[in-house]
């Protein structure tokens, strides 16, 4: 790297070196320069000495060339790159194209400039370091990318003065931003950690395009040309002249944008053309056909009443349905969404599958499918999601992740290296680690003004001409002269100087509890005593001041001393456990009334919280003083939340202010900040705040990468797009579509949004329509690098953080350190407060007792004597934690005790005699309970239960709102109810009477799974009961019985042991969870208030056809139409966290930006793009809250994961060790077998050395390849003479698998060849190949019927041959072990998910069965495909919600008022306690499936990812011992003639015993498999690199080696 070079530079041109000829820099000299380099000095020894075989070091040009280099090169360079991002964001796309304005004309001279400069810096950078060699220009690749850049810009340029405009060229421009990466160091750091990933990456993008290559030919062969199919009118149809139909083929809406796509004959599809829906005409369905027409025509009328504009025609219907004439089904010419959504080749194939994998809109494109071919398509689109979007995209989230945790360690391993090699030359008192930043920085600062104040008492002094103390000036005082260079340093300590009466200052600091230097343990104590110095200085400095005034002194003494008593009363006060509580009950209580705002709230409720604001304002102004009166002011800013607070404070007291003059309203919003005080009075959550905090560097790096990363694409993007995306309002004018590339502003949200996944289809239809269909690879690469490799990188922080976090604090429990700090807190009172008054975040990290302040060290220090604070309670957490944890354990304990002593003198006696009765009834000896026990004992009773459980989910699935009430059915599903009923109390009965109720260890309440189990028998009780007394009175109890029931699946979890461990790991995790969960309210709360005093009463708009010349809410009510608000507003605090929630999940949250940014005033009618600057809250909030907070989700879930694996970690690690032996053994009495073709024939052999040879393999790879390559190229429409040559090609590559089939089997004979699983895979491939030929065939010559699908499916089959390309891709097939070693574990995932989907949808078709979707009511969400009628339906529609894919819309459509009847003589029985229920029910099911569940698929692959990644290596260290045992051997036995015949038996043995020894060194250890591995490849190094070893049984003799 050029800067590790550059900080040689200076000093190594004070000591030249001489450098020898032909050194590693040298060029190799030629002609009249070989003279004897040997004696040229080389000031700069890091550097080639001879470049451009003439330049030496020395020579005039170079050496200014290296001097410029290495002083302020830089610098210019990084202004210069910035200048040209300001020259490239100024491009406007829509100005001339031709550039004949002033400003492009400036612009294209300053790239010019820009351009010069990097080409002379090229230039002189090739001058100074020489072009090819290690050490030179084109060796480091940063310097390779702008070379390309600068030879980029050549050819630009040169193409220019020809006249030929080559934009591809000129979008290289672009990249010019990409060389501010090299410049700043960290950021470099992220980008080549994310280049260390690229071969894991290159395997998971490998296993992308087999999944894309598999996928699409599945989908060219099932769905070319099926998209086409449109309702057309039939052939022979005819009309009089003077009458055309409206449009040639049926479409829904004008600009054919979701078109009606039907079914073929050949097909069974959803949709035919019989479902094309009558024509409706102002609300009415049209009942005129042709011949009323033609009637009218003949009458000499016009043949629509309509065209006369009268209105009676419209009303009563009067007008022509012409839908009912299209009948016929056809394949058209146009696909669907401007041509982009297709089947009909490979290429629109992969576009349509990279959509669906990024989860939005796929289920459009699903529902498109399955109305023009089959229903059951459903499937194949679950399948690519689950295997493409969760199991894929979350394999390279955790390649990201482990390879970002390894290099990090490596990093932090060479930190550390250096860190010892400078310590061990400083002083000791820099071994502890540096503070965090905030505390470097305060103790800089004390430094300085100590040293100022120092400095002006003496000034002072000598001014008035006196002698200045001692202690004053710091010349005089040797001990502190001799800190200040260390504290330049910024390792700030105060040394004790070894006769402290001589420096008063000293002595005094001393007494106040500065440390001895080499104390490293109380690092912490001395920064705080260090800044008190401060304040007793000023003191001692005025004491001495006024000596000899003595009646002055002893009046200021005694001030003095009412001072210091006053601030020590103060700082009982402020660090009392009230007084902190006071401040956050007050906190809540002004959160509440900041809350409660709401839009057309009355005057009087505005009035009282104004009050409230000033009341609260005056509160904690308050707090400050006290504060500031009690620490004094170095004290209180020590610690940065009091910082923070101050900050408010002053901020809310200038907004008081600002607000008698009618200002400043903008500093209402900071007031929210208070919210944030809240997480210093919680532990827990404090921790996941300092687990961000330290991530904070790394973050921000990301973000500068991410803000670079945007610029380009947008940059690129305004270049490909640039005004070209419009579209066509109602009224015929052409606007510019909101999603645009038209400014650097718009440019950079819509990339933005891409980057969100929300509507990202959308700005690709529109990309690829108005250029070409080549603009998706734009869209392709932004989503890859932006969505799978940058924003994993985040996440990857982040679990980072969280696993470094987790692992410091391994030894014991965050609960128990909580409690530990409550009680220690609640016993000694006065000693330690819950103020947080002196916890810095960074201290929480280091220390392990987050408590601990400095009035405590205070007290500590006695009669001048300072002692060590004992802090071996905070750090051996092994003794403090159980402590804490017993005191807490033993008070509960204590109490119960007493309540029990209490209670048992009115205990009966027979109470005692019946202890181990169960229920008091049945005595252990019982002949029914006995039997009972039995029963239970049974092996097949759990599985008996079980049956039951599943027999009664189907009655409960079966279940719908629409039954009526005297159906079969109905009366069906009752008697099931109460049999399930019957048998469920039955088995509670069972199992109460066998255990006990509750007395006793096995007692039935004391599982808190039984406890579930016998909720739901008692709410079936009671469900029964109620229904029974008559259920029309009470039907809202019923109804909600009627939902309890369908919790009973829940029953399946105690029953399945899998399921059960994936539930434990998950409610262990909720504690975790919920203090991220907490972290996320506060945000939200925040966003939310700040967005209710942003948004209130502005999210109405006017609801009419022509909104043109409405401005504000009287105009649309003139005009008859309606007034409006959006289902997402921010009218009141609920209604804001619900659009916030609809945000974060980042689904619909474009359109909540849009209503945001246009919304104008309260009554106003919206604007469209009004206040852009609204931009701000609505992004800082998605990536505040989405892409960080959201994300912590995946660390907290990651880390749990590892804490509940940890325990099973030991036995795996015997587990996977036995194993291991078990393989070495089996490989070692193979190796020393005769091999089974050793009696082979020497034709057979020949076969045999064919198909063993790896030459074959490579050879069958290709023609795979190949054959892939033929079968996507199939595609709609295609040539005959391509058909034929495709069935060609298919016959020769079945007759190679079918040859290369037969001679592996005469290869290696049935049994071994059946034995590989290749092998079988190989035949069936074969076997489907020949079947579906021999069909083609058949149906060809007419011989027999077959059916076509048939023959399309055995097509389809023959993808199979992919599969064979992973026997030779092993980085892929490790990465496919790891998910098929997954799959046990995210199979009981499954089921969880399973279990979650039929609960929520049972409830949801209670709930939401009755909703209608129809011309009348339209809807956002649902649709015909997507409802909640029935349990199939509703259980698709869950999963569509679980992917993110428009559930907002579908929530919306829960939300609306009910419809009135329209005659149609049903009773909706419409509930509308849906507006409270609906929110809860979605929001609950989206958090749970998109954010915990889903991340837990993250967790298992991590672990298996890790534990497949130890085997392969255990594998190469198992054959590498193989090899070396097989060598020794061989060596030690045949190589000399002394050995005799045993000897091999003896060398083999004696080789294992040290083989043994070496596998078994470090056994049953947790770090045992990579040190294991560690020290194999070391001893089996060594064995290759050592002399030959003696034989002992060759007599001492050396081995000789035969030649």
């Amino acid at each position: 790297m050029e800067e590790q070079w550059l900080a040689l530079l200076p000093h190594s041109k004070k000591a030249p070196v001489r450098v020898p000829a032909g050194g590693p820099e040298t060029e190799p000299p030629t002609g009249d320069l070989s003279v004897d380099l040997s004696t040229l000095v080389v000031p700069y020894p890091e550097l080639a000495p001879v470049v451009f075989f003439c330049l030496k070091q020395t020579t005039c040009p170079r050496n200014w060339c290296i001097l410029s280099v290495s002083t302020w090169f830089e610098r210019i360079s990084i202004m210069v790159i910035l200048l040209n991002c300001v020259t490239l964001g100024m491009y406007q796309p829509c100005e001339n194209i031709d550039c004949t304005s002033d400003r492009c004309q400036i612009l294209q001279a300053f790239d010019a400039f820009i351009y010069i400069f990097f080409a002379l810096e090229m230039v002189i950078k090739m001058v100074a370091l020489g072009i090819f060699g290690r050490r030179c220009y084109l060796g480091d690749t940063w310097n390779r990318l702008d070379f390309f850049i600068v030879m980029a810009g050549m050819v630009e340029y040169s193409l220019d003065l020809q006249n030929i405009n080559l934009s591809a060229i000129r979008t290289v421009r672009v990249l010019r931003p990409l060389k501010a990466i090299n410049r700043v160091p960290s950021m470099r750091i992220l980008v080549n950690l994310l280049l260390d990933t690229l071969p894991m990456l290159g395997n998971v993008l490998l296993l992308c395009f087999f999944v894309f290559f598999i996928f699409g030919i599945i989908g060219v062969q099932l769905w070319a040309g099926l998209l086409r199919n449109r309702c057309y009118p039939e052939e022979n149809f005819t009309l009089p002249s003077g009458m055309t139909l409206p449009n040639p083929y049926y479409q829904p809406e004008e600009d054919d944008e979701r078109p009606f796509i039907c079914s073929l004959a050949s097909d069974n599809g959803i949709m035919s053309c019989t479902d094309v829906p009558a024509r409706r005409e102002g609300g009415r369905i049209c009942c005129l056909d042709k011949e009323d027409a033609l009637h009218r025509q003949a009458l000499g009328l016009s043949p629509e009443p309509l065209n006369n504009g009268s209105g009676a025609g419209e009303a009563l219907g009067l007008c022509i349905n012409w839908n009912q004439y299209y009948t016929r089904c056809h394949t058209g010419n146009t696909n669907p969404h401007k041509g982009a959504i297709n089947f009909d080749n490979i290429v629109y194939a992969w576009i349509v599958i990279f959509q669906v994998i990024t989860l939005e809109g796929w289920v459009e494109i699903m529902y498109y499918v399955m109305d023009a071919h089959s229903f059951y398509n459903f499937i194949y689109f679950i399948l690519l999601i689950i295997i493409g979007s969760f199991f894929m995209i979350n394999l390279c989230l955790v390649v990201i992740a482990t390879q970002f945790s390894e290099t990090k360690q490596r990093e932090h391993q060479l930190m550390q290296e250096q860190r010892a090699q400078c310590l061990s030359s400083s002083t000791l008192a820099s071994m502890a680690e540096p503070g965090d930043c905030y505390e470097e920085i305060f103790q800089l600062v004390c430094h300085v003004l100590r040293k100022a104040k120092r400095r002006s008492a003496a000034l002072y002094y000598t001014l008035r001409g006196k002698t200045p103390p001692a202690g004053g000036v710091p010349s005089k005082c040797k001990h502190h002269s001799k800190q200040d260079p260390r504290s330049q340093a910024n390792s700030i300590s105060l040394s004790v100087p070894q006769n402290p009466d001589d420096c008063p200052v000293c002595a005094l600091s001393l007494k106040e509890g500065t440390r001895d230097v080499g104390d490293s343990a109380n690092d912490e104590e001395n920064e705080d005593d260090a800044v008190n110095e401060t304040d007793k200085e000023e003191n001692h400095l005025e004491e001495k001041g006024d000596k000899g005034k003595r009646p002055r002194r002893t009046c200021f003494g005694c001030c003095r001393d009412l001072w210091s008593s006053t601030r020590k009363k103060l700082w009982g006060i402020v660090e009392s456990k009230y007084f902190s509580r006071g401040i956050m009950i007050a906190i809540l209580i002004n959160t509440i009334s900041m809350g409660i705002e709401h839009h057309n709230q009355p005057d009087e409720l505005t009035n009282v919280l104004e009050i409230c604001n000033i009341v609260f304002t005056s509160m904690f102004t308050l707090e400050m003083i006290l504060k500031l009166t009690a620490f004094g002011f170095f004290e209180y800013l020590r610690n940065p939340y009091n910082i923070f607070d101050g900050i408010i404070v002053i901020i809310s007291v200038c907004e008081i202010i600002g607000q008698a003059d009618g200002g400043l309203s903008v500093l209402r919003t900071f007031r929210l900040l208070r919210v944030i005080k809240l997480v210093r009075f919680m532990p827990a959550l404090r921790r996941q705040l300092v687990v961000l905090m330290k991530t904070m560097d790394n973050v921000a790096t990301f973000c500068m990468l991410l803000m670079l990363f945007i610029f380009i694409f947008s940059i690129l993007g305004m270049h490909i797009f640039g005004c070209k995306f419009s579209l066509k309002t109602e009224a015929g004018d052409t606007v510019p579509d909101r999603k645009n590339f038209d400014s650097l502003l718009w440019a950079i949200v819509t990339v933005f949004q891409i980057l969100t996944q929300e509507d990202w289809n959308m700005v690709l239809y529109n990309g690829m329509a108005s250029t070409s269909p080549c603009a998706a690879l734009y869209f392709v690469a932004l989503m890859t690098f932006g969505n799978y490799v940058l924003f994993n990188l985040l996440v990857a922080i982040l679990v980072e953080g969280f696993q470094a976090e987790g692992d410091a604090n391994r030894s014991y429990s965050d609960d128990d350190r909580s409690s530990c700090n409550f009680d220690e807190n609640d016993k000694q009172k006065d000693s330690l407060h819950l103020s947080g008054m002196n916890v810095r975040p960074h201290f929480i990290g280091k220390l392990k007792c987050p408590f601990q302040n400095s009035r405590n060290r205070t007290y500590k220090v006695k009669n001048g004597e300072y002692k060590t604070p004992d802090m071996s309670s905070c750090v051996s957490t092994g003794s403090s934690v159980p402590r804490c944890a017993l005191i807490g354990a033993f008070l509960l304990q204590s109490l119960c005790f007493r309540i029990q002593k209490m209670l048992e003198a009115y205990r009966p006696d027979w109470c005692e005699t019946r202890e181990d009765w169960s229920v008091f009834l049945f005595s252990p000896q019982n002949r029914f309970r006995q039997i009972c026990q039995s029963i239970i004992a049974h092996k097949l009773f759990d599985y008996v239960v079980l049956a039951f459980i599943f027999s009664n989910c189907i009655t409960v699935a079966l279940e719908r709102p629409k039954i009526l009430q005297g159906s079969l059915e109905r009366v069906f599903l009752t008697i099931s109810n109460y049999i399930f009923t019957a048998i469920f109390v039955g088995e509670m009965t069972l199992k109460v009477v066998s255990m006990g109720l509750y007395m006793g260890e096995q007692a039935y309440l004391r599982s808190s799974w039984n406890i579930l189990d016998g909720f739901l028998v008692f709410v079936s009780l009671i469900d029964i009961v109620v229904s029974m007394a008559g259920g029309a009175k009470i039907l809202g109890v019923l109804r909600v019985l009627r939902l309890l029931r369908t919790l009973r699946p829940l029953r399946v979890i105690s029953r399945a042991p899998g399921l059960k461990l994936v539930v434990e790991t998950l409610i262990t995790s909720l504690k975790p969870i919920g203090n991220i969960v907490l972290i996320c309210c506060a945000f939200f709360i925040i966003f939310g208030i700040l967005g209710v005093q942003l948004f209130k009463g502005k999210f109405f708009y006017c609801l009419g056809p022509d909104v043109k010349n409405i401005t504000n809410k009287s105009d649309c009510l003139q005009a008859n139409y309606k007034w409006v608000h959006h289902k997402y507003n921010f009218d009141n605090l609920g209604q804001a966290l619900m659009s916030l929630f609809v945000l974060a999940s980042k689904d619909g949250w474009v359109n909540i930006m849009y209503h945001g940014l246009d919304a104008v005033g309260v009554d106003q009618q919206p604007i469209t793009n009004n206040n852009p600057w609204m931009l701000l809250y609505f992004i800082s909030f998605l990536l505040i809250v989405s892409f960080f907070v959201l994300n912590m989700f995946v660390g907290v879930v990651v880390e749990n994961f590892h804490k509940c694996r940890q325990h099973q970690e030991v036995e795996e690690a015997k587990r996977r060790e036995e194993k291991r032996q078990r393989r070495m053994e089996k490989k070692r009495r193979k190796a020393q077998k005769l091999p089974y073709y050793a009696s082979y024939g020497q034709m057979r052999l020949m076969i045999h050395t064919l198909c063993t040879n790896h030459y074959l393999d490579l050879i069958i790879t290709f023609i795979i390849c190949i054959n892939v390559i033929t079968m996507s190229l199939e595609h709609y429409n295609q040539p005959h003479s391509l058909d034929l040559a495709l069935k060609y090609c298919n016959y020769f590559f079945t007759s190679t698998f079918v040859l290369e089939a037969v001679l592996k089997l005469i290869a290696f004979g049935f049994r071994r060849f059946f034995k590989d699983r290749w092998n079988q895979l190989d035949l069936a491939i074969v076997l489907l190949s020949v079947m579906g030929i021999t069909l083609e065939e058949i149906e060809i010559s007419a011989a027999l019927p077959i059916n076509p699908t048939i023959i399309r499916i055995m097509r389809v089959l023959r993808i199979a041959r992919v599969l064979k390309l992973l026997k030779m891709a092993t980085g892929m097939r490790a990465l496919l072990d790891t998910v098929v070693q997954a799959l046990p574990q995210v199979g009981n995932l499954g089921l969880l998910f399973m279990l979650l989907f039929f609960i929520y949808a049972a409830l949801g078709v209670e709930l939401f069965g009755e909703l209608v979707c129809n011309e009348d009511y339209p809807c956002e969400g649902m649709s015909r495909h997507a409802t909640f009628e029935n349990f199939g339906m509703a259980f698709l529609t869950l999963f569509q919600v679980s992917t993110g894919d428009n559930w907002n819309g579908i929530m919306k459509d829960t939300l609306r008022e009910c419809p009135p009847d329209h005659n149609t003589g049903v009773d909706y029985a419409c509930n509308p306690s849906l507006q409270f229920i609906s929110p809860m029910y979605f929001v609950s099911f989206v958090l749970t499936a998109q954010f915990v569940l889903i991340n837990v698929v993250v967790a298992v692959l991590m672990k298996h990812l890790d534990d497949s990644n130890k085997e392969a290596q255990e594998e190469a260290e198992m054959d590498a011992e193989i090899e070396l045992e097989l060598a020794q051997g061989t060596l030690c036995c045949m190589g000399t003639p002394m050995c005799g015949g045993g000897g091999v038996d003896k060398g083999l043995l004696a080789e294992s015993q040290w083989l043994d020894s070496v596998s078994l060194l470090i056994k049953d250890t947790l770090e045992g498999e990579m040190l294991m591995i560690d020290n194999l490849s070391g001893s089996v190094f060594h064995h290759y690199s050592s002399p030959p070893p003696v034989c002992k049984d060759c007599k001492g003799h050396p081995l000789e080696v035969p030649h």
